[in-house]
């Protein structure tokens, strides 16, 4: 996309489909941080429950630190994680193919964070870079007109969400330059 986005020759049926899609990836992106919030709560709390637990030394030796099982020698032995190498019940691991070992839960949720964190810096990246997302642009080419047409086809709540989201990416807009 060039610096300008000039939407004006559409149709207000086209202005109002691309509205939509607007409307949802602004609600998708929204989903996914609140997705990404509750894996990073997830992982917090984990690792607190483990930091308290591995104080118990003995603790971990006869139980699994994730569900406190009580390990016992066929029906739930103990497996080392590759990662913690804390030991954990079958239960709460799985086996690693490639690494040909197990792996804890919340050591294969840490490592997904991990992963969802390097394309959340490809995204800081690309938004530094060009200021606004392509959602941002377009909201930006159809504000006056969509002004006019929220009376007659958008629903207070929704558009007061664009509202919130137009300020806050204008403001952004404003300290980066």
């Amino acid at each position: 996309m060039g610096r300008k986005l000039d939407l004006s020759k559409l149709t207000d049926e086209e202005a109002r489909h691309v509205w939509e899609v607007v409307r949802r990836d602004f609600d998708l992106r929204k989903k996914e941080e609140e997705r990404l919030e509750e894996l990073k709560c997830k992982i917090d709390q984990e690792s607190s429950k483990r930091a308290f637990l591995t104080n118990q030394s003995h603790l971990n030796e006869t139980h699994c630190v994730h569900c406190l099982q009580p390990f016992k020698f066929l029906l739930n032995s103990k497996r080392q994680c590759l990662d913690c190498h804390f030991y954990t019940c079958k239960s709460c691991s799985r086996y690693n193919k490639k690494e040909q070992g197990w792996v804890c839960d919340p050591c294969r949720l840490s490592s997904r964070i991990v992963k969802i964190g390097s394309l959340e810096w490809y995204y800081e990246h690309v938004r530094s870079r060009f200021k606004r997302f392509g959602s941002a642009k377009v909201l930006q080419s159809l504000y006056g007109r969509l002004v006019l047409l929220q009376l007659f086809f958008c629903p207070d709540h929704s558009w007061q969400s664009y509202q919130r989201a137009w300020r806050i990416e204008t403001a952004n807009m404003k300290l980066k330059g």
